[in-house]
């Protein structure tokens, strides 16, 4: 690996610089040249270790697999530490979900803890003070909120009407309930008070929720596939429907927010979309076909993509299949 083309003028000055610093004699007492010497040095190894990508910018993003042959099938979150953790929903039995397990992931897909005994979990949030809330033990008519604290121990801090199946949570610890069998949206803060943030028929069916960054409630319907932003009132506006990817009621599965752009999955259709606030649509990940196939983002292909979270800071989506062989994706933005 040498230095070539337009980097070779930064090289030749690097090297001709580190010459002079050698000969150059510093003096204890003035250490400014020797200060200037390492700076200059680190800009010039810097310029040298861009240019072995040619051209100092990461190659293009591809879809890549952290976990196969994975049981993990529903909602991901990622907590402020860059923790991952995705929900077994399992399939679909009686009145709810047969998954038991909700795994915790390292960034690279290891598996660093599993929480056994629930029923059928969704979705998951984790707050400032290390306590991991599941949504569990939903039967259609009613489920509950668990919440896990750092050791361990268990309580159900909620039991909402209807079926709540994702959650988010703000800055300030206050959580965010989507609901798919009824028209609402809770909120409960950190005290525990429980309460409804926004009704609407439009929410009936809801399942993706995360915030932008104004502080909005960005809600996905799961078997419209048209997202809706609820303001700080409760009022609900709609943001976008994505056409032509709703098969047997199963449209978008889950959705997160980076930087005020919505990614989200289409479950029957095996792509992934970003959407802009103001309703722009694009496909940006997957081809179609019902595999799990890595490379680039649009020739790379997805089993049922499903729940999708991110690491905001790193720009980093974490996608999990519903079907399939199973898996966790990954796709650096």
């Amino acid at each position: 690996m040498y230095p070539n083309g337009r980097y070779a003028y930064g090289f030749n000055l690097l090297l001709s610089q580190t010459l002079k610093f050698k000969r150059m004699k510093i003096r204890p007492k003035k250490s400014t040249h020797l200060k200037r010497a390492i700076v200059f040095l680190s800009f010039g190894f810097t310029i040298l270790l861009s240019s072995c990508y040619g051209d100092g910018i990461d190659p293009d993003p591809e879809v890549e697999t952290l976990i196969s042959n994975f049981a993990a099938n529903g909602a991901v979150s990622v907590d402020r530490q860059g923790t991952i953790y995705v929900s077994e929903y399992g399939r679909f039995v009686e009145t709810g979900g047969s998954g038991t397990r909700v795994f915790k992931l390292s960034p690279h897909g290891k598996v660093l803890d599993t929480i056994t005994g629930l029923s059928g979990p969704m979705g998951t949030a984790k707050d400032s003070k290390g306590n991991l809330f599941i949504n569990n033990d939903n039967n259609t008519v009613r489920g509950q909120v668990l919440k896990i604290s750092p050791n361990k121990e268990r309580e159900v801090i909620a039991s909402i009407e209807g079926w709540p199946s994702s959650m988010a949570i703000d800055y300030e610890d206050n959580l965010y309930i989507s609901n798919y069998t009824a028209p609402t949206v809770h909120k409960i803060t950190p005290d525990g008070t429980v309460s409804v943030y926004a009704e609407d028929p439009r929410l009936l069916g809801g399942v993706g929720i995360d915030l932008d960054s104004k502080g909005n409630v960005i809600v996905a319907n799961f078997y419209t596939a048209t997202i809706y932003s609820i303001d700080k009132n409760g009022e609900v506006s709609l943001i976008a429907n994505i056409p032509d990817i709703v098969i047997q009621n199963f449209g978008i599965g889950y959705i997160t927010v980076i930087n005020d752009v919505i990614y989200a999955t289409g479950i029957a259709v095996n792509y992934i979309y970003s959407v802009s606030m103001d309703g722009t649509i694009e496909t940006i990940a997957g081809n179609g076909e019902a595999a799990q196939v890595d490379g680039p983002l649009l020739e790379a292909s997805f089993s049922n993509p499903n729940g999708i979270a991110a690491n905001k800071f790193r720009k980093t989506l974490y996608i999990s299949e519903y079907t399939g062989v199973g898996g966790v994706r990954k796709i650096k933005l």
